[in-house]
């Protein structure tokens, strides 16, 4: 990869794209690697030399030792902080002093609230980051800074309209001693890195068919997820990026409840995710499988300004004997390929099929850098139909088993 100095790598689809596997491989070429939105619902998965890493609130930038940074747009919980910083010991970690801390009150809230819902519930991960970014418009929720100063938590009649009268005194001051070593102004760090010619990769959480505004609302996750939001989440303005580099499967996964148009189901659903693994590295749930949708990749594409595309588990799509992707839908009788259709209308795809990826020997493919003719076919789809070109493809979790085209 030509050496840039910011670059964000970002999610095309509903989360669980693969972006640990990327990040932690680029993450050798670069100064530092930043978080900038989310909390520990993250579930960014890194395997190497058989051992199987799972992030969901440092970096995945970890294991090479880099300088890692959480910043201001995260929601912290301190509790699971410690717990991953304990995995990697002289970790170079910093926390902003304006990030939100996440309680065992958001955490109690977010499931009494799915309780509530009954049928109707999201499929949240249950770990509070609804409630804690909720609680910071409300102006209730601590930052790291307030813990450093020794401010009690105060959730008031939030917490009492829902019945939960825990005292977190003792808890914060637990807290404070987690995060005080870390904590610190991350947008200054960063632009000091930045203006010393350092290079920045900023990782973002969750996909980008998930954000709280452009995803499918109400099942979203609670936090901007396109990359323009680092410059709110991180402090790095979005002008000074290099590139952005999306991550998509060659499939479509997601978690939890919500429109899917292209889900599958029966044997060749229950193929793929046993196959691909497809479960939430987060909750352990099964997750939903369907065909690669263009036109959501489209709409992603454009959201996040994406200059490039990272194609993973395209393995995963071998030996099925069938290949199809979905180029249009048809809402109501009529084609479109606006994404935004399925809001207000029931969003039926249209397929083109392509010829089936046999069984091939993958280890081999990649060792040689490069693609079996059929997959290379699908990957050239791609790039005609959404405009972008795929510049990298993984093809295995380890590290070596991926191809840059």
């Amino acid at each position: 990869m030509r050496m840039m100095m910011s670059v964000i790598i970002v999610g095309l689809q509903w989360g669980d794209e693969g972006k640990g596997k990327f990040v932690d491989y680029l993450a050798r070429n670069f100064d530092a690697v930043v978080r900038f939105n989310g909390g520990s619902n993250a579930g960014h998965t890194v395997m190497v030399n058989g051992r199987k890493v799972v992030f969901h609130l440092l970096p995945s930038g970890a294991l090479w030792g880099k300088r890692l940074f959480i910043g201001p747009g995260v929601t912290v919980n301190p509790e699971e902080l410690a717990q991953e910083a304990a995995l990697f010991p002289g970790l170079k970690l910093g926390v902003d002093l304006r990030a939100t801390v996440l309680t065992p009150f958001e955490v109690w809230l977010d499931r009494k609230m799915e309780e509530m819902r009954g049928k109707a519930a999201i499929g949240t991960t249950g770990r509070g980051i609804g409630p804690s970014y909720a609680g910071r418009m409300f102006r209730l929720s601590l930052r790291v800074c307030d813990l450093l100063s020794g401010k009690p938590p105060d959730y008031g009649p939030l917490a009492g309209a829902f019945g939960y009268s825990e005292d977190l005194t003792g808890w914060a001051e637990m807290a404070r001693k987690e995060v005080e070593e870390f904590a610190g102004d991350v947008p200054s760090e960063l632009m000091e890195i930045h203006d010393k010619g350092g290079s920045l990769l900023f990782e973002s959480a969750q996909g980008s068919l998930l954000d709280i505004i452009y995803g499918t609302y109400p099942y979203v996750t609670s936090s901007n997820t396109i990359a323009p939001y680092v410059s709110v989440g991180a402090g790095f303005p979005f002008s000074m990026v290099d590139s952005v580099m999306g991550v998509s499967k060659a499939y479509q996964t997601r978690v939890g409840s919500g429109p899917f148009p292209t889900e599958l189901d029966g044997e060749l659903a229950e193929g793929i995710r046993r196959k691909g693994m497809e479960y939430g590295s987060t909750t352990g749930r099964p997750r939903r499988v369907g065909w690669l949708d263009l036109v959501s990749l489209k709409y992603s594409v454009r959201l996040n300004q994406t200059n490039s595309i990272i194609l993973t588990k395209l393995d995963v799509l071998s030996g099925l004997g069938r290949l199809r992707v979905a180029t249009k839908y048809n809402v109501d009788g009529r084609p479109t390929d606006s994404f935004t259709s399925i809001f207000t209308g029931n969003a039926v795809p249209e397929y083109t099929d392509l010829d089936p990826i046999p069984d091939v020997d993958w280890a081999g493919y990649a060792r040689e850098g490069r693609l079996p003719q059929q997959a290379m076919k699908l990957v050239e789809f791609i790039e005609d139909q959404v405009k972008v070109k795929v510049s990298t493809v993984s093809v295995g979790q380890e590290r070596g088993m991926t191809v840059e085209l």
